[in-house]
């Protein structure tokens, strides 16, 4: 018997489908950086990441909060896991954090060697001062 899938089509091949699993990667606006190596060392990792600031407003958020936000959480939800770049304050980040820890999300905190804040260490499935460590850690089952 032929294999079926989902919707009872035949010709369908599972290996074919693999799915990717996504990351968003939360951090400060302007932490260009953090944004460069944490998507070169997802992609090594086999994941996508989905990075906010390519709808950049930086500059000219006044009247489009709810753009913004509304956008972020879509995609969030959208993500299996969130990476938190908390090596400096930002409020943002912190709530995008939360609203990932709330869906069930595994939340992953890079904070580069900073003590953590209890509220992170609440959030987060894991902290890492190493950027490297903390994508390593987006792949971990417990």
């Amino acid at each position: 018997m032929p294999q079926r899938d989902e919707l009872g089509r035949t010709g369908f091949h599972g290996a074919y489908c693999t799915r990717v699993p996504r990351v968003y990667l939360a951090g400060p606006p302007y932490a260009d950086e953090y944004r460069r190596r944490a998507t070169e060392l997802v992609r090594a990792l086999g994941w996508e990441p989905v990075d906010p600031m390519r709808r950049d407003f930086r500059g000219r958020t006044e009247g489009h909060e709810a753009e913004i936000v509304e956008g972020d959480l879509v995609e969030i939800e959208s993500c299996d896991a969130l990476l938190a770049d908390f090596s400096e304050p930002d409020e943002g980040t912190a709530m995008e954090a939360w609203f990932a820890h709330r869906l069930g999300k595994r939340v992953v905190v890079y904070n580069g060697g900073r003590a953590p804040h209890p509220w992170t260490v609440y959030v987060a499935d894991a902290v890492h001062a190493e950027l490297g460590d903390a994508v390593r850690a987006l792949d971990y089952e417990p």
